[in-house]
């Protein structure tokens, strides 16, 4: 799913102050909007690639910022090394085996070398190319000039969830509303699912026929 918002934290809070007035401090709104990011990351599984090529007896290499070891989904290795007499073919890929702290590492792997670094076992001889795909961390918002980094379409998401909590929040809470949204905020999230499995089952069949295409072709 593209991040492609052009829409403010300010516009949404001023929003969500119209449909659910309150007198919650933006602080307050942020740390929400935050919490709610996180989770429609999580129930979207907006995936990142990031890609980075090995070098030989090195173990660690650095992640990138929106991503940790506890948020990736796979990590794969190129079967072939490049080199002089090869500077293209990568071969096909491997999945590596992903290693607890303090796993004895037996077969090919990835582990948790510290705090935004990714290991590599055992460490590779040669320049292989390193696939890793991870759910991407939503970037926090801190002012009301900050953009919502979430697809347009989408965007109610944060409102949807975000009026859920201040509905449940305070001394007189109103579960009935706070259940209407929660459900407004799921059904969207199936919608957005739904939508992204079928574009996926589209990419899937151009590809196959171009494939198809190419091969006819030769």
């Amino acid at each position: 799913m593209a991040i492609v918002s052009r829409t403010t934290v300010g516009q949404v809070l001023d929003d969500i102050q119209v449909r659910l007035p309150h007198e919650y401090i933006d602080e307050t709104l942020f740390l929400w909007i935050n919490e709610t990011m996180k989770k429609i990351y999580k129930d979207l599984s907006i995936q990142q690639q990031y890609s980075f090529t090995t070098r030989a007896n090195q173990e660690l290499y650095v992640l990138p910022e929106d991503c940790s070891i506890d948020m990736i989904n796979s990590v794969t290795m190129s079967t072939k090394a490049r080199n002089q007499n090869n500077p293209y073919n990568w071969g096909d890929f491997e999945e590596l085996k992903s290693y607890l702290p303090n796993e004895k590492m037996t077969v090919k792997g990835y582990y948790d070398g510290r705090e935004g670094v990714i290991g590599i076992y055992p460490a590779p001889k040669d320049v292989r190319k390193i696939d890793v795909y991870y759910l991407k961390k939503p970037k926090m918002v801190t002012n009301r000039d900050n953009f919502i980094e979430i697809d347009d379409n989408y965007v109610d998401l944060v409102k949807y969830n975000v009026m859920s909590i201040i509905a449940m929040s305070g001394h007189n809470p109103d579960i009935e509303l706070a259940n209407e949204y929660i459900l407004l905020y799921n059904n969207l999230v199936q919608k957005a699912n739904e939508n992204k499995n079928e574009q996926q089952q589209r990419y899937s069949i151009i590809r196959d026929l171009h494939r198809n295409i190419k091969y006819r072709r030769t």
